[in-house]
C-alpha cells in the first residue's frame, strides 16, 4: 500500500464487497455498521446476494488509496461520493444522536474499554437484551465526532430503557441525570445501541 496503515481495525480484517468492485467498477458507497463490519459498493443498486465477496480491508485500501480517508469513520455511519472520485461524504446511518443534531453523540463503550481501566461493559449476550425498565450507564460525549479530544468533553450518565427497536437493532431510553452541559436535560429521550453500554445498575444514582 502506498499510505500509512490508521485503521484501527487489524490489517487481515474482512470486509464485503461486491462482483462490481471487484471487476473495477468504482467505490462510491462504504458503510461502517455498529458490528464493525465495513461494506464497499458500486453505484450499482441491482448487487444480487450471489455477487457478494468477503476480502481483506487491506484489499480495499491497495485498489483505492482515497478508502485511507475513512479510518475513524465511526461504527454506524457511511460515507459517499460521486463516481468514486472527490470528497467522502459522511453521513449518520442510525437513530443515536449525532453532534450536528443533538449537541453530543454516544461513545462506543466495547471500545473505550481498550484504553479506559473503569470501564468494563456488561458482556454482549446482557446487552443485547436489556429489559424494558433497566438503567445503563452511557458515555456522552458533548463534542464532533471527528473533533480534537480534550477535557470536560464527556458526561457518563443514566439512562433508563423505554423501548426495544429490534428492526434498528437498537433501544430508546430517557435520561435519568441532570447533565452539565446545557444541551442535554433529564428525561430527554434518545437511542442507543447496545456497544455504548458502559453498565447496569437496577436503579439510577
Amino acid at each position: 500500500m502506498s499510505v500509512a496503515w490508521k485503521f484501527p481495525d487489524a490489517p487481515n480484517t474482512a470486509c464485503f464487497t461486491t462482483t462490481e468492485v471487484l471487476n473495477g467498477a468504482p467505490i462510491v458507497l462504504v458503510s461502517h455498521d455498529y458490528e464493525g463490519d465495513w461494506q464497499f459498493h458500486a453505484a450499482s443498486n441491482e448487487t444480487m446476494l450471489s455477487s457478494v465477496k468477503i476480502v481483506c480491508l487491506p484489499d480495499m485500501i491497495r485498489r483505492d488509496d482515497l478508502l485511507a480517508e475513512l479510518h475513524d469513520l465511526p461504527c454506524g455511519w457511511g460515507a459517499q461520493r460521486d463516481d468514486g472520485a472527490g470528497h467522502w461524504e459522511h453521513f449518520k446511518d442510525n437513530p443515536c444522536p449525532a453532534f450536528a443534531e443533538q449537541g453530543y453523540y454516544l461513545e462506543d463503550a466495547v471500545w473505550l474499554s481498550r484504553y479506559l481501566t473503569d470501564i468494563e461493559p456488561p458482556p454482549a449476550a446482557v446487552r443485547d437484551a436489556l429489559p424494558i425498565g433497566a438503567c445503563v450507564k452511557l458515555v456522552f460525549r458533548f463534542a464532533a465526532e471527528d473533533g480534537a479530544r480534550g477535557d470536560g468533553q464527556c458526561e457518563r450518565m443514566w439512562v433508563q430503557v423505554t423501548g426495544i427497536d429490534e428492526y434498528e437493532g437498537c433501544y430508546s431510553g430517557t435520561i435519568a441525570n441532570h447533565p452539565q452541559h446545557a444541551v442535554a436535560s433529564y428525561g430527554d429521550l434518545l437511542a442507543f445501541h447496545p456497544l455504548h453500554v458502559a453498565d447496569i445498575a437496577s436503579e439510577p444514582d
